[in-house]
């Protein structure tokens, strides 16, 4: 129970300072600038809910020059096994980009952090509405094509024992539709902070974040591209086994 009283306060006092020191400048930037400026919040906003919880974060990149060379432009996309809410703040702490997510629809009604989700244009979708849900894929896909990149969680929900369920296929057309770049993250130990369904969280958790090397799209066979929904995820469930 302290942990969550602790993020509650912590999101809530957060909040309030960058919400009013911050949107209104961002109001008054170009759609870019803003957007980059609200991304940078939402990190800050991210660390301290980390923190709140005394979260031993261990960040590993397989080839960090590999990612941070990447053209934005060409599209980014990265993938990620799905455990906990607080796989949000995990993986936005981690990178070194600033990101955007396709969330749940849920999400779009949570307090404080879903006016932040927004101005960093998040996409919200709606797996019970296919034509919802249609939409909100295109809608990423665009935010994608102009530079702005996206976290996807391909299980489409958080896993009841913490291990990695099947992907769908559908989560990958933000990469076969923009021929992007898809990196592959594996994440491990948000689980142990708080379990799906449990509002409970522990303290002093250890959580791992891997980025895997990137996989150009574009570069791929059409046989490849049929599999790649079983490609990433072999990548982060082999990642995910070595973590100690």
């Amino acid at each position: 129970m302290l942990g969550l009283i602790l993020v509650s306060l912590t999101t809530f006092f957060i909040f309030i300072y960058i919400s009013l020191v911050y949107l209104p400048i961002i109001a008054m930037k170009n759609e870019e600038e803003g957007v980059l400026l609200a991304r940078k919040k939402l990190k800050f906003l991210c660390q301290w809910i980390l923190k709140s919880l005394a979260v031993d974060l261990s960040v590993e990149y397989k080839d960090f020059e590999a990612i941070d060379s990447l053209d934005r432009k060409k599209g980014i996309i990265f993938v990620c096994n799905h455990q906990s809410n607080l796989d949000i703040p995990a993986v936005t702490s981690a990178l070194y980009a600033n990101i955007g997510f396709v969330a749940k629809k849920e999400m779009e009604s949570w307090p404080f952090f879903s006016i932040w989700m927004k101005r960093s244009k998040c996409v919200f979708l709606d797996r019970s509405n296919p034509k919802a849900g249609i939409k909100s894929i295109r809608e990423a896909v665009d935010l994608i094509k102009k530079g702005y990149p996206i976290v996807i969680f391909p299980e489409g929900e958080r896993s009841l024992d913490g291990t990695i369920l099947p992907f769908k296929k559908g989560s990958f057309k933000l990469a076969t539709e923009t021929q992007g770049v898809i990196i592959p993250i594996t994440l491990k130990g948000t689980y142990g902070i708080q379990k799906r369904g449990k509002w409970c969280m522990k303290r002093h958790q250890k959580v791992t974040v891997v980025i895997d090397r990137p996989i150009h799209v574009d570069e791929l066979s059409r046989e490849e591209i049929k599999n790649l929904s079983t490609t990433v995820r072999d990548i982060i469930a082999r990642n995910y086994e070595e973590i100690k």
